[in-house]
């Protein structure tokens, strides 16, 4: 595991979306919403990779 660092304002704001309670059981933590995060996007990219080719 890794660590990464973020904005202190991005951190801020992920804090909020994660403590609003339609969030709250889907992203546990911030590390837990960043590996949901970077996961759906990266798969998303390589969908859009795959249609191009």
């Amino acid at each position: 595991m890794g660590v990464v660092r973020i904005d202190d304002s991005l951190e801020k704001e992920i804090g909020a979306f994660i403590k609003k309670e339609e969030n709250r059981f889907r992203y546990p933590s911030k590390t837990a919403f960043l590996n949901v995060v970077i996961h759906e996007h990266l798969s998303s990219l390589k969908k859009q990779k795959k249609g191009k080719g």
